[in-house]
């Protein structure tokens, strides 16, 4: 079985299971910005602990849909005109962005995209960077087996946030996959789009860049969003609910013989993670506030 790999004794595999669900499609203003900033602290305080070798389970699992934000790769700080970008999100889309640890470039978040993180103390399981990447595609393969969907993996290059580890069903991409390593903690960052209006999404990324000036960027680091090169996974299967993926990929998981665990977020201690995220974003916060 495909966890087979972290156990470490006889007994069950124990996975942590942390659901962050929420249906409010209304947009973070800059007073919320730590609500917006708290489901990176999480998975930071998971990763750390996992690290430090004080978290109770060689596995984590936190789902996290958002109400309605970009979330931006640490590359997208460097667009050409980053301070108009940012402005033109908050005073002309409604939007406050977050700056993510993790790789990549800008997506989009809102309560129909679910935002998924696996961590994984690799500790007695060495994974390469793709190696982890392979993981977390082959468990969503094994969920999809059920609609008779093939997953595709390969750049979308006319997506947001392109990368090598894109999935996409029939030619058009619905997830895309992120990675984030603490010691031998291993963070995989999943988005699926489940529903909702893709093309729009495509659509605020391309005019960010529009508006930042990505072309240009001397080192054409930012792609040439085209809204009709994405999809939602509501196209191709039933699945037509944040929740009803998250019990999908869950019973998979347990069908693995993984042990599920709830656990409630409120436990974590966040406070430093928060922290220092603020500290990311405050770059973010000092713009608008010149506004």
């Amino acid at each position: 079985m495909m966890f087979d790999n972290f156990k470490t004794s006889d007994k069950s595999l124990t996975m942590a299971v942390y659901k962050d669900i929420t249906q409010n499609n209304q947009a973070y203003g800059l007073e919320e910005a730590d609500a917006a900033l708290l489901p990176f602290a999480v998975d930071d305080a998971i990763l750390n602990a996992i690290n430090q070798e004080t978290f109770e389970a060689p596995l984590a699992i936190h789902f996290w849909p958002t109400r309605p934000t970009v979330i931006l790769g640490g590359m997208d700080t460097r667009l050409p005109d980053f301070n108009q970008a940012v402005t033109w999100l908050y005073e002309d889309q409604a939007i406050l962005p977050v700056v993510r640890p993790a790789g990549g470039l800008a997506v989009v978040s809102d309560p129909n995209v679910l935002n998924v993180t696996l961590l994984m103390d690799t500790k007695n399981q060495a994974f390469t960077i793709d190696q982890a990447y392979e993981f977390i595609v082959a468990l969503l393969q094994e969920m999809m087996d059920a609609y008779g969907i093939s997953l595709e993996v390969g750049e979308v290059a006319t997506s947001y946030c392109p990368g090598k580890f894109d999935v996409s069903i029939r030619g058009q991409k619905v997830a895309g996959i992120a990675q984030r390593r603490i010691g031998h903690a291993v963070g995989i960052y999943l988005y699926m789009s489940i529903t909702g209006d893709q093309a729009s999404r495509g659509q605020l990324v391309a005019d960010m860049y529009h508006e930042g000036q990505a072309n240009q960027d001397e080192k054409g680091r930012y792609p040439q969003v085209d809204p009709s090169v994405m999809a939602n996974l509501s196209d191709f299967s039933s699945i037509d609910s944040v929740e009803q993926f998250v019990n999908q990929l869950l019973a998979v998981i347990a069908h693995a013989g993984v042990n599920l665990n709830e656990r409630k977020l409120s436990e974590l201690d966040t406070a430093t993670y928060i922290e220092r995220m603020q500290k990311r974003n405050q770059v973010l916060y000092d713009i608008l506030a010149n506004q």
